[in-house]
């Protein structure tokens, strides 16, 4: 887990490059190297965090035996064990998994990634092509983002490298059009910054001859175009040998490993798996966001599983007075909007793990976007269930999901069903409440962002295509992208076993009845983990709301919204009627409404064009460095 950067091009000089590696420090404090090439047509740049083989051998930019070709490598191929088998013929300098990536390179070429099972985004200079190689992983777990300053193609895994190199610092309104207007975010290539883009998880791209060209290596549509008939038995138990092989993979590494514990369902499942996988002995450390109000303290929850060994709790709690000054520091590593209250919580979260020395988490990202975990998938098994002339189970399964909701709660289940049969949105949060307010965006602003953008759907069934969209395109991509800046801005690894590849596109072959079934989401790995976890635990719905993002932004953060909305600068930005916004927040203290998503676009938004565009907020400092070297061929 590192930072990479580099520059392709005539015309730049040393310091630049250095300078890209210099403000991503923090994703690797452990080391730093430098490759320029004696043409002076490329520059590499690395930090290394160093979690496989922690030996100077693994220093980067790495070289193959002749100097030919070298790369710098964001992330963990966690099968690197058994492609070093394969590729044994290979002369290896070094236990890691960067030069198992250079080996494959080399016997199988681009087609190396499609054996890759990880995380990673990696870019390779072959010398003797003269051809640049790039590459994101499946899922876009890490980030690689690009951009071009005169003739100069630049990349670098945050943003701010590309700035510090001399990009210009525009706003792209497109993408703010789309935020603001549709709530949408991260779900295509380009990102908030103009002229920056984001290589799609599961590209290449190659620059050759000064010539950009992207490639798709993985089509999760594609590979999971044969569905599955499998009976619920089978179904779980293939299910749970994916899911623990995955787990055993990310236990691979030479420095100390922690749990994300939330106490839910996927988080358990996760907790009970490593326990009984991990070969150590001694203690493992968890780790659990919380809030001291008991409606949102997630610590009781994840105090109800237990594993053979000890499970030493950490415990985060956020006070809405540390909220402000997260804020900034958040939102510099972010590079973009991010998800508020709950994203502030897994920050602390995070510095926490740094400070008891525990360098790699595991967590449970994932299955709500597979299994349905959200209420507004329902709508859509629904009507796929209603398309398929299956009356009497769609009965049964909206009257298990209401309970004692009742007449009106069957009513409005009905209408969203009405609503996607006619052809509407459902523009709901997860827990089905309405998270946009539409009147504050200034008319150009909408007008720019039209009706939205539209996602394909290539699948036969309506539940399938949302969760393919939350998966690829919407959900899951901004998720992925908070959980990589905040972990780095600790130089803390983040490892999601549920987002293995081989895991995903087995469920994306299953059909909708073994992912919602009896009024239970996640009805599969309810199924998997009986007798493995307490029955509180496995039965338990989903907490739609985990935090008080709600009563803070009414209550003790009054102060702190009403500084950003009342202030010169947001009313001049042209995104939102400045007037409309400061009358929308006074109904919403006022109690109307329960989603506070569209307060902390407000929030999100003035601090960004605060930091990014004005430079109100200074960045904070790096840490003291461990070790700093610089390297030339």
């Amino acid at each position: 887990m590192c930072g990479i950067a580099g520059i392709v091009g005539r015309g730049w000089e040393r310091g630049e490059l250095e300078a890209m590696v210099e403000v991503q420090h923090h994703r690797g404090p452990d080391d730093r190297g430098l490759y320029l090439d004696p043409t002076g047509l490329v520059g590499l740049g690395h930090n290394r965090l160093s979690i496989i083989d922690l030996s100077s051998a693994g220093r980067q930019p790495m070289a193959n035996q002749d100097g030919t070709v070298w790369i710098v490598f964001n992330g963990e191929v966690y099968n690197y064990v058994e492609l070093r088998e394969e590729l044994r013929a290979y002369p290896f300098r070094s236990r890691t998994d960067t030069e198992v990536i250079l080996a494959a390179y080399e016997r199988w070429g681009d087609e190396c990634v499609e054996r890759f099972i990880g995380m990673f985004a990696f870019a390779i200079w072959d010398a003797r092509r003269r051809r640049l190689f790039c590459a994101r992983d499946r899922l876009g777990i890490k980030p690689f983002h690009y951009g071009r300053v005169a003739e100069r193609f630049l990349f670098a895994s945050e943003i701010k490298a590309l700035v510090a190199a001399g990009l210009a610092v525009e706003p792209n309104l497109a993408s703010w059009a789309a935020y603001v207007a549709h709530g949408v975010y991260d779900h295509g290539p380009d990102t908030f910054f103009a002229g920056v883009r984001a290589l799609p998880g599961g590209h290449t791209l190659t620059l050759e001859d000064g010539k950009e060209r992207v490639r798709c290596y993985w089509d999760l549509a594609a590979r999971a175009v044969d569905p599955l008939e499998l009976d619920d038995d089978e179904a779980a138990a293939r299910l749970w040998e994916l899911f623990a092989d995955a787990v055993r993979l990310r236990l691979r590494s030479d420095v100390p490993l922690g749990v994300n514990l939330s106490g839910g369902l996927d988080s358990a499942s996760l907790m009970v798996t490593v326990d009984a996988l991990v070969a150590t002995e001694g203690d493992v450390q968890t780790f659990t966001g919380s809030f001291e109000d008991p409606r949102y303290d997630e610590a009781g929850f994840a105090s109800e599983v237990t594993g053979r060994r000890r499970w030493v709790p950490n415990v985060a709690r956020l006070r809405e007075d540390e909220v402000a000054e997260l804020a900034l520091q958040a939102l510099w590593h972010q590079e973009a909007p991010f998800g508020g209250i709950a994203t502030l919580a897994y920050h602390k979260l995070h510095g926490l793990a740094r400070d008891r020395g525990v360098k790699v988490l595991l967590e449970g990202q994932g299955v709500d976007e597979m299994l349905a975990g959200y209420e507004y998938f329902r709508p859509h098994h629904y009507l796929d269930l209603l398309d398929a002339g299956r009356c009497g189970e769609l009965r049964r399964e909206i009257g298990a999901a209401m309970g004692a909701g009742g007449r009106v709660a069957r009513r409005e289940a009905l209408a969203a069903v009405r609503r996607l049969r006619d052809g509407g949105v459902l523009r709901v949060y997860q827990d089905g409440t309405v998270y946009l307010a539409p009147e504050p965006v200034s008319p150009d602003i909408r007008r720019l962002a039209g009706g939205g953008p539209e996602f394909p759907a290539p699948f036969a069934d309506r539940l399938t295509n949302q969760l393919y969209r939350d998966l690829r395109h919407t959900k899951l991509p901004r998720v992925l992208r908070m959980n990589d800046h905040l972990s780095m801005a600790f130089s803390r690894e983040l490892r999601e076993p549920y987002l293995d590849h081989r895991l995903v596109e087995f469920v994306f072959r299953l059909p909708g009845r073994q992912k919602i079934r009896n009024g239970q989401n996640k009805y599969l790995l309810r199924h998997a983990t009986a007798g493995r976890l307490p029955e509180r635990v496995r039965l338990a719905g989903k907490r739609p709301v985990v935090t008080p993002q709600r009563e803070w932004l009414r209550g003790p953060l009054r102060a702190f919204v009403a500084e950003l909305i009342h202030s010169r600068s947001f009313a001049e930005r042209g995104l939102f009627d400045a007037a409309r916004v400061r009358k929308a927040y006074r109904r919403f203290c006022a109690g109307e409404g329960e989603n506070s998503f569209f307060v902390w676009q407000w929030v999100n938004t003035e601090l960004w064009f605060r930091r990014f565009i004005d430079e109100e907020v200074e960045a904070p400092r790096p840490a003291e460095r461990s070790v700093s070297v610089n390297r030339e061929p």
